[in-house]
């Protein structure tokens, strides 16, 4: 019936968990792969019409049947409405139902695969769904994508496009069309001159936010960006929460003892940013000062430019090779920051970028924290 019949690739659920999962939990992951099939226009103008009342032929002045692009749960189809290009991303049809009983299978290895460690699997599952959730309901990510527009209009270079919100529901989400080149185009037919201002303005529209603001968008993946000739248009919205100014604090201070090279504030930055306790006898702090040095050494030297190898890097020191891997904890809130870190250091690698990270790091673990609302 063209059905989703899994919003995640199994290996993005994966990454989500700390350490390595047994190989029983690796094969029922697996089974749940996206099995990424278009949907048929008919059913297309069903749900359209389902949602907004009527047909795509009537409450849109054009709308191409077929489908130029997929979202983790939906498709999207260009279309015109009020004399403007706009575009529409329909929501696949039970998608909800399927990511809740699997988010349920999911919930039962998070817990399976902590233990033995000081990780919270059932705290990780919690906010695992969460976020998934979120993400099955267009007006939130319609209310993110407001809220976050705000936001980015204060980082130069950076736009969002405009909700459309007489074509909005919580299946159906319209949105202004937004010109631009694909990432791969980018990487293709650019300067490595160009490649930097892109890398530059990508780095800026996650992390100032989120140290400024408290706002944090999940989904650092390629085809989320659109790129102009000084600009990046930011998409998808749909997994997204704002934090707290204590836990920006926290980050910011464990940040500045590593940046700094402070070794002597680390231990306690460490533990009140969650991830050790002090207590623990076992724990070698030497070795992940180390490792913490390397994830952040394109925040310490000036002149750095991220390669593959060094992303390979960050995941074996802090990862594969950590004598604490067994002993670290993992805040809830840190399951998708992981993600968003290490997927913008993966855009960076591809680009061959890395300047303006040194200086706009530096900036913005120094600014005060004025948290903004997505609710």
């Amino acid at each position: 019936e063209g059905r989703i019949l899994m919003a995640r690739d199994a290996r993005q659920m994966a990454s989500y968990l700390p350490g390595s999962m047994p190989p029983a939990a690796q094969r029922v992951l697996s089974s749940l792969q996206a099995s990424t099939v278009a949907l048929e226009y008919e059913r297309v103008a069903e749900a359209i019409e389902r949602e907004l009342g009527a047909p795509p032929h009537e409450v849109f002045e054009s709308f191409e049947p077929a489908a130029f692009a997929a979202a983790s749960i939906g498709q999207v189809h260009r279309a015109r409405h009020a004399g403007a290009d706009v575009v529409v991303k329909v929501q696949y049809p039970g998608i909800e139902d399927v990511i809740r009983s699997d988010l349920s299978t999911v919930g039962a290895l998070a817990t399976l695969s902590t233990v033995g460690t000081r990780a919270d699997g059932a705290a990780l599952a919690a906010e695992l769904r969460a976020r998934l959730l979120e993400e099955c309901d267009y007006r939130v990510e319609a209310r993110n994508q407001r809220v976050f527009a705000e936001a980015l209009a204060r980082v130069p270079g950076a736009h969002v496009p405009r909700v459309i919100d007489e074509r909005t529901t919580r299946r159906v989400l319209t949105s202004e069309h937004a010109p631009g080149r694909r990432f791969q185009q980018l990487v293709d037919a650019s300067t490595q001159e160009e490649r930097d201002r892109a890398g530059a303005r990508v780095y800026e529209g996650c992390f100032r936010p989120l140290f400024q603001h408290g706002l944090f968008n999940a989904d650092p993946h390629p085809g989320n960006y659109l790129f102009g000739d000084d600009t990046v248009t930011f998409l998808d919205f749909g997994c997204a929460r704002a934090f707290d100014v204590d836990f920006i604090d926290r980050w910011k201070r464990l940040a500045r003892a590593v940046t700094d090279r402070d070794r002597a504030a680390f231990p306690e930055a460490l533990c009140a940013a969650g991830f050790a306790s002090m207590d623990d006898k076992r724990f070698d702090w030497d070795a992940q000062w180390e490792a913490m040095g390397v994830l952040y050494r394109p925040m310490r030297e000036r002149d750095f430019r991220f390669t593959g190898e060094f992303v390979r890097e960050t995941y074996d020191v802090l990862l594969f090779r950590n004598p604490n891997k067994f002993r670290m904890a993992m805040p809830p809130e840190w399951l998708f920051l992981n993600r968003l870190q290490w997927g913008i250091f993966a855009i960076l690698a591809d680009l061959g970028a890395g300047p303006g990270v040194y200086e706009l790091w530096r900036e913005v673990i120094e600014s005060k924290t004025e948290p903004v609302a997505l609710a």
